[in-house]
């Protein structure tokens, strides 16, 4: 099994009851969000530690160590990533 690492541009599945925040310049959080239901989001920016992600309609903030990959199904490299 192949490990895809994730990287501007890619789609990632954010399953529910997954938080979401918005980062002050400080690095306080300003903001969160709990998703009710599944999403795929856009990843727009990958940092060290997380990720900034297009969600309906805004930047959101993401751990990368929770981030998954999404793969369309038949895809040879469904796997998630850190």
């Amino acid at each position: 099994m192949r490990v895809k690492i994730l990287n501007t541009g890619d789609l990632v599945y954010l399953p529910s009851h997954f938080i979401l925040t918005k980062v002050n310049d400080d690095g306080s959080i300003s903001e969160y969000c709990e998703l009710k239901e599944p999403y795929i989001a856009l990843l727009l920016r990958r940092y060290q530690t997380h990720s900034d992600l297009f969600y309906r309609g805004s930047i959101w903030t993401a751990p990368n160590d929770m981030l998954r990959s999404y793969a369309v199904k038949g895809k040879e490299d469904v796997s998630h990533t850190n």
